[in-house]
């Protein structure tokens, strides 16, 4: 058995390293040589042309990992020969990694043609050196469009104590600066052996911007913003909210039809629909302990 796991998985390794080459997914796609290991030995199934790896099995190409207790690869045969990996299925315990982006789930399912990742199960989240993203349902990682959208309780929590959440999430990433571009501000300079924040040369992707869906709240160490719709840019702390605004802070509330708010400094700005007059905003402003008004412009 042993001897036939280790055939097998050569061959698994020699048809993997056919693959696509160029994929920037959390899943393995091709380019640099696949590295396989199993405790429980890898099945190639010709008929339904696949590769099963089972126990604690896992997939290393540079620097991506997916670890499962099972990973399946399906392939096809181009015509013009060869052997292409197409499709990537993970069960159990999975966890996906690469340099800066760590994913966990119990399954998930890696389209290599698309570059599309999906995660399901319970506790699924993905995790980047600034922010958290976490769902009920499911959440997707859509590589061509560098989008993450999560379903169901859907959360993006940052380092800093920002908190996005709604029904539907939909996360966009950009390319953080490569080196010679950028410098990271004073503030964020970190200490030998921490991680890169993004932004940073060679930290790979950052946080650009957040669009929500239903039942959004945005929650800052001293607010609290609901509404129907939400859109936040991480590069200037600005969040928009629309219907049926309330922003709470402390003991005084406010509502709207919409809301600006600047995450950075605190100040906000409720208004009104075009038409409708300045009746709809109102609030109640409660001074706080020190008997200082925490109201705000």
């Amino acid at each position: 058995m042993k001897a036939r796991a280790l055939l097998l998985g050569a061959a698994l390794v020699a048809a993997l390293a056919q693959a696509p080459a160029g994929a920037q997914s959390p899943l393995p796609g091709g380019g640099p040589p696949i590295e396989i290991v199993a405790r429980d030995g890898i099945e190639w199934d010709r008929e339904n042309m696949r590769y099963i790896a089972r126990g604690a099995a896992r997939v290393t190409q540079g620097e991506k990992t997916i670890e499962a207790e099972t990973l399946t690869a399906f392939y096809r045969q181009p015509e013009g020969g060869g052997t292409e990996i197409y499709r990537y299925t993970a069960t159990g315990s999975v966890r996906l990694t690469t340099a800066t982006q760590r994913a966990f789930a119990d399954n998930g399912v890696y389209d290599v043609s698309s570059g599309i990742v999906v995660l399901t199960g319970r506790s699924m989240r993905i995790v980047t050196p600034e922010q958290e993203i976490t769902a009920r349902e499911s959440i997707e990682y859509w590589e061509l469009k560098r989008m993450a959208v999560a379903r169901g309780d859907a959360l993006v929590a940052s380092r800093d104590g920002r908190r996005i959440a709604g029904d539907t999430l939909a996360a966009y990433f950009e390319d953080a600066p490569a080196q010679g571009q950028a410098r990271p501000a004073p503030q964020q300079q970190r200490q030998p052996g921490a991680a890169a924040l993004p932004g940073e040369p060679g930290s790979g992707q950052r946080l650009d911007r957040v669009e929500a869906f239903g039942n959004v709240i945005v929650t800052t160490p001293g607010e609290i913003a609901q509404g129907e719709k939400g859109v936040y840019n991480a590069k200037t702390g600005l969040a928009l909210l629309t219907g049926a605004v309330k922003l709470t802070r402390g003991s005084s509330q406010a509502n709207g039809d919409f809301l600006e708010l600047n995450l950075n400094n605190g100040l906000y700005k409720l208004g009104c629909r075009p038409g409708t007059g300045s009746s709809c905003v109102r609030g109640l402003f409660v001074p706080d302990r020190q008997g200082e008004g925490t109201q705000r412009r």
